[in-house]
C-alpha cells in the first residue's frame, strides 16, 4: 500500500495513472489520501489522462463515491457524449450526497455556466457556500480567484488573494500547487512578471501541468502576445507535452506566422501542416478547446495549406463549443447568420 509521500512523488512526476491508482486503493477512512486523490482530479489535465481508466471507473462509480466524483469529472472535462451534461450532474451529485465538498463546488459552476439550461447565479451562490462549509479546496481555490479578477460578485483585490494563496500553502502538510498557479495570476494582475514566472515554475514542478503554458507565455511573450524568447518558450512548452499538459500543444501553432511559412518550399509546408494537425488534435483530445478552434479557422480561411472547407470548420468548432470555448460558439453564430457558410444540416 502507498504511502501519501509517495502519491506526492508520484503527482509531482506526472505519474498520474499511478498516483490516481495508488490513491483509490486507499481511500476508505484515510483523510490525507482523499485529500490527494480530490487534489489530482481538480487539474483537467489530468482527468484527461484518465481516459484508459475510464471503463473500470464507470463500474466502481456505482459503489464508491469517489469513482463516482471521478466519473463526473471525465464527463466535465472531456464532454465524451451528448449527455454529458446529466451524467456529469447524476454522479456529482451522488459524490455530495457522501460528503465529498468539492463535488458541490463542480455542481455550482454547472448552474453558473447554464450546463444545464439557463445560468442560474442563485443556486450557484447556494451550492458554493455549501462546498466551502464542507471543507472544499475547489471552493477555496474559487474564492481565491474571484479576488484576483473581480468575478462572481466579489471585488478585485489581488493583494488579499496573493496573501490567502500564500497562507493555503503553508497550512497543510499536503500542499496544492494550485495555490502556486494562484499566486502567479496575482503577481500578473500587478505586473510582477518575474514572480509571476517563479509561481508559475513552482506550480508546474509541484505537479500542476495546466502552469507549463502560462509560464511559456509570461516569460517568453511580449505584451501583444508575440513569442520573443523563441527558444525558451519552445524549452518549457515541450515539458508541458511531454506530460501531455493540452494546451501545449498550441506549441507550433502559436510559433508560426504567415510569412515564415510562406517561406517554405511545398514539402515543408505539407509538413508543417501535418504537425498542426497532430499537435492541434492531440491537445482536443485532451480537452484544450483552444485547439479546435485554431483548426477551425485553418478550415474556413484555408490557411497554413489546409483546404478551406466550411464542413470541416463548423466539426472543429463545434468540438471546441462542446468544451465551452466562447469563441468557437461566436465562430458558429457569424457562419450561420453572417457568412451564410454554415453547413445545410446544422
Amino acid at each position: 500500500m502507498c504511502t501519501t509521500a509517495k502519491v506526492q512523488e508520484l503527482i509531482r512526476q506526472y505519474k498520474v495513472r499511478e498516483a490516481f491508482r495508488a490513491a483509490a486503493d486507499d481511500l476508505a477512512d484515510n483523510r490525507e489520501m482523499q485529500t490527494l486523490f480530490l487534489q489530482l482530479l481538480s487539474f483537467n489535465n489530468n482527468v484527461a489522462l484518465l481516459q484508459p481508466d475510464s471503463d473500470m471507473i464507470r463500474v466502481q462509480a456505482e459503489s464508491n463515491p469517489y469513482m463516482a466524483y471521478a466519473y463526473a469529472r471525465l464527463h466535465d472535462v472531456l464532454q465524451p457524449g451528448k449527455d454529458s451534461d446529466r451524467i456529469k450532474e447524476k454522479y456529482y451529485t451522488m459524490a455530495a450526497d457522501h460528503g465529498i465538498g468539492d463535488a458541490y463546488a463542480y455542481l455550482a459552476f454547472m448552474y453558473r455556466d447554464g450546463d444545464l439550461g439557463e445560468q442560474d447565479t442563485d443556486t450557484y451562490r447556494i451550492l458554493m457556500r455549501k462546498a466551502e462549509q464542507m471543507g472544499s479546496g475547489k471552493a477555496r481555490q474559487q474564492a481565491v480567484r474571484d479576488l484576483v479578477y473581480g468575478s462572481n460578485g466579489s471585488e478585485t483585490d489581488p493583494l488579499k488573494a496573493y496573501e490567502l494563496a500564500e497562507h493555503c500553502l503553508k497550512e497543510p502538510d499536503m500542499p496544492d500547487p494550485a495555490y502556486y498557479l494562484l499566486m502567479a495570476e496575482a503577481d500578473a494582475q500587478f505586473g510582477r512578471r518575474a514572480e509571476a514566472v517563479r509561481n508559475y515554475r513552482l506550480a508546474a514542478e509541484n505537479g500542476c501541468s495546466a502552469a507549463f503554458y502560462w509560464w511559456a507565455v509570461t516569460a517568453c511573450c511580449d505584451e501583444e502576445g508575440n513569442v520573443a524568447d523563441r527558444e525558451s518558450f519552445m524549452e518549457i512548452m515541450q515539458e508541458g507535452i511531454d506530460v501531455r499538459a493540452a494546451d501545449c500543444f498550441l506549441m507550433y501553432s502559436m510559433l508560426l506566422d504567415d510569412g515564415s511559412f510562406e517561406g517554405l518550399d511545398d514539402g515543408d509546408k505539407a509538413e508543417v501542416k501535418e504537425g498542426l494537425l497532430s499537435d492541434l488534435k492531440t491537445g482536443w483530445m485532451l480537452g484544450d478547446s483552444v485547439c479546435a478552434l485554431f483548426l477551425g479557422d485553418y478550415y474556413e480561411n484555408g490557411r497554413y495549406v489546409f483546404e478551406e472547407d466550411y464542413g470541416y470548420a463548423w466539426l472543429w468548432y463545434s468540438r471546441g463549443a462542446v468544451l465551452h470555448n466562447p469563441f468557437c460558439f461566436e465562430a458558429l453564430a457569424r457562419m450561420i447568420l453572417d457568412d451564410g457558410t454554415a453547413p445545410g444540416s446544422y
